[in-house]
């Protein structure tokens, strides 16, 4: 039956708003080595419900640990903890934004241990089922009391739910949890909520969030800082209110990092000021804002007012490390140095060190950053100029310790590359060979001195950007 012209229209406009919110949901991943993707600083969580819109990639910036009774290990990871504060039953469920994604989970009883030891601590709990359809409800996995074992295999089907945890007071537990994307797209994951209510164990709180440091960036016009704990990004005022600088500085902004749309959390917000700052110290503190609070930790904790952070607008660098000209022989290799040190170096042949050589002319560049992340550039245009240049090999040297003609080797006006310099004695021995142009024969082999005759010489090189063969004899006189 074919469908009327309106029907399609309509029908065509559903199937590019859904391909709108797929493209923006896609936007939820995050970079590589998030904070959170290490077990060390796995995000503090205080039951009840808590929900992620990101998805991971990597490992994070060490490997926490190497297997599992599952069969899996770490892949496209993120780290959870809770503490149990009153004995019960441990359980969640992972319940996935789209019920297409796959996601594992491994749960580590870390109790007296250092997050550092997370491979020695024992996997209490995992799950590395797939999620083929049929396998998991709506694609929820989690531990629950009627698991039928303590670990579900990689690759399994079916059995989402590993059994849940007897917990007792004091213990601590490591979550970890793996996004392995969306089967039917092969794409990202696109976040989840982890779910405790089925839990009658009891957990610890958490302490409010502390600005606690900044984030070096070279900027005269906004700052970033970072907190002590993840902080949800819906409780930042967008419009600034949140913070004032002394001495004041109007603030227009506040751009919480890898925050989208208000949802999810962050550990660094950037404050973009009203106007530009001369160079010299400052102090952010914050308040209550107009969203009627400071900012607030993921177990729901309200920061306290009046923390400060200090700071300095960074100077700039002066882009006097390299001179903007250079004249150099046509035939001669010259060295680009910076004058100064810095973090990073980067020329625009691709090299990331402090020199380079060069032997064409043209226009180089040399983009360096400092400690304070301050990146500058400068152009250093390289001439190439007419100078006297030859080759020349005496006929004749004898190497008697008079300080003079002691030693024979070729002369070079100009500095000759991939220089290989040989002589032979008449029944074709070679008697010395050297790599470097300023190294000769003195007549001796292994120290003994070799009888008046003539020698045959080979030197090949590299001079005037071509390569060279020269040939000849030497007569050794004594």
């Amino acid at each position: 039956m074919r469908r009327p012209r309106q029907l399609r229209f309509v029908w065509f406009w559903l199937i590019a708003f859904f391909a709108f919110v797929q493209a923006t949901i896609a936007q939820t991943v995050l970079p590589p080595l998030q904070p959170e993707q290490d077990a060390c600083n796995a995000l503090y969580l205080c039951g009840n419900r808590f929900t992620t819109p990101f998805s991971y990639q990597g490992l994070g910036a060490v490997k926490d640990f190497n297997t599992t009774p599952c069969g899996g290990d770490e892949s496209n990871s993120m780290w959870m903890e809770v503490k149990v504060a009153e004995a019960g039953i441990l359980a969640f469920d992972i319940i996935p934004i789209s019920k297409e994604d796959d996601y594992d989970f491994a749960v580590f009883d870390v109790t007296g241990r250092s997050c550092e030891r997370v491979s020695s601590a024992p996997v209490v709990r995992c799950n590395f089922n797939n999620n083929f359809p049929g396998s998991n409800e709506n694609g929820v996995v989690g531990l629950r009391p009627e698991g039928k074992s303590n670990n579900v295999q990689a690759g399994h089907f079916g059995d989402p739910f590993a059994r849940s945890i007897d917990a007792r007071t004091g213990q601590s537990f490591l979550i970890m949890i793996n996004n392995f994307g969306n089967y039917v797209s092969g794409g990202a994951s696109s976040g989840f909520t982890i779910d405790f209510n089925r839990s009658t164990a009891k957990f610890e709180g958490s302490q409010p969030p502390v600005m606690n440091r900044i984030v070096k960036t070279c900027s005269d016009s906004s700052v970033t800082i970072g907190f002590s704990l993840p902080v949800r990004c819906n409780s930042i005022a967008a419009d600034g209110s949140d913070f004032y600088t002394e001495p004041f500085i109007p603030i227009t902004s506040v751009t919480p990092l890898n925050c989208t749309y208000g949802n999810g959390y962050t550990r660094e917000v950037t404050i973009q000021f009203g106007a530009k700052l001369p160079e010299g110290p400052y102090t952010v503190i914050n308040r209550i804002g107009s969203d009627g609070n400071t900012y607030v930790n993921l177990c729901g904790d309200v920061a306290d007012p009046g923390q400060q952070v200090s700071f300095a607008v960074p100077p700039q660098i002066v882009r006097d490390f390299l001179p903007y000209s250079l004249t150099k022989c046509s035939y001669d290799i010259d060295t680009l140095r910076a004058t100064r040190e810095f973090v990073h170096y980067a020329w625009s042949t691709g090299a990331i060190t402090p020199s380079i050589e060069v032997e064409d002319s043209g226009t180089y560049s040399l983009t360096v950053t400092d400690t304070n992340t301050c990146v500058a550039t400068i152009n250093i245009l390289v001439r190439d100029s007419t100078c006297p240049e030859y080759f020349y090999a005496p006929n004749a040297f004898s190497p008697n310790g008079d300080g003079r003609n002691d030693l024979f080797r070729p002369v070079f006006m100009g500095s000759p590359r991939q220089y290989n310099f040989s002589i032979y004695n008449r029944y074709g021995q070679r008697v010395f060979a050297s790599n470097k142009s300023w190294e000769g024969w003195d007549g001796r082999i292994n120290n003994n001195p070799q009888a008046p005759d003539t020698y045959v010489w080979v030197c090949r090189f590299r001079l005037r950007k071509k390569d060279e063969i020269r040939k000849g004899t030497v007569l050794l006189v004594r």
